[in-house]
């Protein structure tokens, strides 16, 4: 059986290495040769002279991704320049190519980004001879600004501390908070309120709340213990008795502990009435005074926080800057706003580097979303990165939105959906490569059925990747057993993890053996 006849995706395998002034977007799955794809797009370019190998940049996610890619393209790029003959033009091309291979830029996008700022440097005011960071270097160099910083601000920012501890909070307790903040410079925070709580009609509101309450709760601890809601109000009780209400903060630890649930047990109060009245109180107290109460609270302490982070970061950014030393998020701003900024520059770039192709595209965030639409983009002068449109082909970017799992470094679902809708926009197209070279039939026959009810079937969400069917390409070996097998397990007494775990491995060796 041809491979033509086996891939039910052929055609748009095609496209990738035929159709070189077209903007593409390719989804494909674990296993249907998305890197190799990446390469043989790669070599097409170079072989029908669409652009010189210093004119390239293939970009990747990580640093062994970035090695792994470099030696498959060089590896293909020979092979085919040995299968041509030696008076076919493009073979000249490709000769062309592996005699200048050092010109071609493999790499991550961080890297990327330190080419342009080190070849640009003073349209952003940089030293071009800046240190790049790794992320354990960035961590260590952020924990020792953090501690300059602390050493700086008992004199420099004392009120700043003391308007902290008036709300409960420890300045050397917001080093985590520090640190989240400073992996995400570009994010706007939200500002909290400078509008204090009114103590005092919270005060009022507590001490009738809790006046009535005791007279409900049981003379004696019931047999089997308080309840959830019977615990919180004896606590509230001793709290009022021992250290009362004149403290802010002892107030609004109170209400932070009158924030949850409070069930209850009926047969542990002096009547099902009464347990029921009290529960319906709370609740509302909860509802109407609690939740408002600490809502205010918490933001009026959350813009006491910000106030003393806002110096700390700006110190740790002064270091590293006065110092030449960019981290990763770094990089990647000043590259963004270089570009954005500068509509030479773009031009510039963007004649130097004529095709661009991202593997991973998936786990691509804003920031790098926006360079490479800059150096894409037709228009130079345009500054809101999603209203630029690619010129034709000079995009290729390959990634599986299913795979989509690092949020955390702000790659989202979100942000590939809307450079999918703007590679539309652009007559650019999006590719399905859906055949796998990596599973056999009976793997797709368990995983079709199952996937097919999770993902939506016709068009992707805001949230989530549209379903599409695994189609394998490497025949079963029915001389060996293969597929999706259940091991069951029999009720243990009393569900003991030993007796389960003996017994599910004894089966597992069984099925092996």
């Amino acid at each position: 059986m041809t491979e033509k006849k086996l891939l039910k995706d052929q055609k748009e395998r095609q496209q990738i290495t035929q159709d070189m002034d077209t903007t593409f977007l390719v989804e494909a799955g674990a296993g249907s040769g998305k890197t190799r794809n990446l390469v043989n797009r790669m070599i097409a370019l170079l072989q029908h002279g669409k652009c010189r190998i210093d004119n390239l940049a293939a970009v990747t996610f990580t640093k062994k991704a970035a090695g792994e890619l470099q030696g498959r393209f060089q590896t293909e790029l020979e092979k085919t320049t040995l299968s041509m003959d030696e008076d076919d033009p493009q073979r000249k091309r490709l000769s062309q190519a592996i005699h200048n291979l050092e010109q071609v830029f493999i790499g991550t996008i961080h890297s990327f980004c330190a080419k342009l700022l080190r070849e640009r440097p003073v349209e952003i005011a940089l030293n071009p001879d800046f240190e790049e960071m790794e992320e354990v270097q960035d961590r260590l160099y952020r924990e020792k600004c953090w501690d300059e910083f602390m050493i700086e601000a008992k004199k420099e920012h004392a009120p700043l501390i003391h308007r902290l501890e008036e709300v409960g909070i420890l300045a050397r307790d917001l080093k985590d908070a520090y640190n989240k903040l400073s992996l995400y410079p570009e994010v706007q925070w939200m500002p909290g309120s400078t509008a204090e709580p009114d103590y005092q009609d919270l005060r009022q509101e507590l001490d009738t709340f809790l006046d009535k309450a005791q007279y409900v709760l049981p003379q004696e601890k019931p047999e089997k213990g308080y309840d959830n809601l019977q615990l919180i109000l004896v606590r509230c009780l001793i709290r009022r008795r021992n250290l009362d209400f004149s403290d802010p903060i002892t107030l609004m630890e109170t209400f932070e502990l009158m924030d949850r649930s409070g069930s209850i047990v009926q047969n542990r109060w002096p009547s099902k009435e009464e347990a029921l009245d009290c529960k319906a109180a709370f609740d509302a107290f909860k509802k109407d005074v609690v939740a408002l109460a600490l809502k205010k609270w918490r933001e009026f302490r959350h813009s006491r926080v910000l106030a003393f982070l806002r110096p700390a970061l700006k110190y740790y950014e002064q270091k590293r800057l006065s110092r030449a030393r960019l981290n990763f998020q770094d990089q990647l701003l000043l590259a963004s706003k270089l570009l954005k900024n500068n509509p030479e520059v773009r031009k510039y770039f963007s004649e130097k580097y004529t095709r661009i192709l991202v593997d991973e595209f998936q786990d691509t965030d804003p920031i790098q979303a926006e360079v490479l639409f800059y150096l894409t983009g037709e228009d130079k002068e345009e500054k809101d990165w999603k209203k630029l449109i690619p010129a034709p082909g000079s995009l290729f970017l390959v990634g599986d939105p299913k795979q989509s799992i690092y949020r955390f470094r702000r790659a989202d679902i979100d942000t590939y959906n809307i450079i999918k809708d703007q590679i539309r926009k652009s007559k650019g197209r999006v590719l399905y490569l859906t055949s796998n070279f990596r599973s056999l039939h009976c793997l797709a026959e368990w995983n079709n059925p199952i996937f097919q009810t999770v993902f939506p079937l016709e068009k992707e969400t805001r949230y989530q990747a549209c379903f599409k069917s695994l189609n394998t390409v490497r025949d079963d070996d029915k001389n060996f057993w293969q597929g999706v097998y259940k091991i069951t397990i029999p009720k243990m007494e009393r569900n003991k993890k030993e007796a389960i775990a003996r017994f599910d491995a004894k089966r597992i060796a069984t099925f092996i053996e």
